[in-house]
This record gives C-alpha cells, structure tokens and sequence, in this order.
C-alpha cells in the first residue's frame, strides 16, 4: 500500500493538475476525499501541520515524537482501508518527496530487527526538524509551493461548493501562477514585490492615522521579508488588489 506521505503528495499532485486544466468534476471529488472520513482528515491536517511546528527544547520535542509516534501508527490503521479505495483513484508515479513525510511515514511501520536502526535514526532526524527554526514559507521546491497555494486557497474550504470559491478572474489568476516557470516566477515575484512596496511606501508618507500608518509599515517590513515562492507571489498579489 502507498504510504500515507505519498499518498498526501498524489492528491495534491492531482488536484494541481484538475484545477490547471478546469476539471471542477474532479476537483470537487479530490477535495470531498479530503473532508469525508474525519480520521483520514485528522491524519492529513497533521501531515500538513508538522511542517510548521518549531519547539525550542530538544527533550520536549523528543517527548513528542514518543508520544506522536503511537497515535499515528492507531491512526494509520483505522484509515488503511479508506486509503487503498483512495489510491486506486489518483495518478501520478515517481512525484516529489517531502523528507519530513518519509520520517512519519517510516515511523508509522512496525518495529522489526530490520528496520530499528532506520527507526532511531528517523526518531533522530524528527527531533533535529522539529527543533529547526523554519521560515513560515519559503520553499523553491515545485510540490511544497503548489501545495501551500492549494491548501491555502482550497483545501482548507472543505465545506464550500467548488463554484462559489472564486470568481473566474481569481480561477483564471491561480492557474498562471501555479503554471508558473521558476525564471516567470522569480522576475514576476520581483516586480509585483517592488510595485507592492512602493504603494506602501507612498501611503506610510500621506497616511494621518497614528494606528493604521504603524500597521502599513509593519506590513511593509513583512513584505521585504517574504521568499519567491507561488504561495507568496499569490499573497502580494491578493494584496495590491487590495491596496
């Protein structure tokens, strides 16, 4: 059976593709996997979570993974059915791995003499990641900015009819950007960051209120921080929309 990191890598691999080519049909079916069996759902918001999570002390974070590590293998076992039906259903082969998944993945497996060495060292890396402090998003890698972008536009309105999400210039807008080339991204992000910021710059200058000029230039610092990323390019431009 497909582990449960890669099967999360192949719905979103899937659902990047139905969306680029406007298969509502499909999108609506990728997303009500996504929200149907509440376990599978649990287990997938965590996949998605732990890429986030920073402890600053080393045995807290061992603690976690102790204790983690037993509630994702009883996860995995109420959901394997709902994942093999689910696997029969998407495509894709060979897809982006997320070093991460591979962890959680390897810990969910039985312990055996065959694989308790790989074991401690996984228990290992997942401390060293968890204790890692991460910038919130800032990843060039192709799976992880189509994935931040999706999630943040799609998958997290489980509940809302595909049709209602977003207006054909907002559909129209996140299909360029997640077709996006890197060199098309890189030169797209640099100019619409500088156009951003420059309307910043202008309203800190003019703006009268003590309260708003103050959020308008922590706005402005928090733009001259972000990454070239598709999920950041999307932000920025959601943000000049709104200026």
């Amino acid at each position: 059976m497909t582990k449960f990191g890669e099967l999360k890598i192949k719905i979103l691999h899937n659902l990047t593709e139905a969306y680029i080519i406007g298969d509502k049909k499909r999108v609506k079916e990728l997303l009500t996997i996504l929200k149907e069996n509440n376990d599978f759902r649990e287990l997938y918001l965590f996949y998605e979570e732990i890429e986030k999570i920073n402890l600053d002390d080393k045995e807290v974070a061992k603690v976690y993974v102790e204790n983690v590590e037993k509630l994702l293998k009883e996860k995995t076992k109420k959901v394997s059915k709902y994942c093999k039906l689910i696997d029969k259903k998407l495509n894709g082969e060979n897809l982006t791995e997320v070093e991460v998944y591979k962890i959680l993945d390897l810990l969910i497996e039985e312990d055996t003499l065959k694989n308790i060495d790989k074991k401690v060292l996984g228990r290992q890396k997942l401390v060293e990641f968890l204790t890692t402090k991460k910038d919130l998003v800032e990843s060039t890698n192709e799976y992880t900015n189509n994935e931040h972008l999706l999630q943040f536009v799609l998958a997290e309105k489980f509940n809302n009819d595909f049709e209602k999400m977003l207006s054909e210039d907002e559909k129209t807008e996140l299909s360029k950007i997640l077709s996006m080339t890197t060199e098309d991204l890189v030169d797209g992000f640099n100019t619409l960051k500088e156009e951003v910021r420059s309307t910043l710059d202008d309203m800190v200058i003019v703006e009268a209120d003590t309260g708003l000029k103050e959020k308008l230039r922590t706005t402005l610092t928090e733009t001259g921080k972000m990454k070239v990323t598709k999920y950041n390019y999307y932000k920025l431009q959601q943000l000049k929309n709104g200026l």
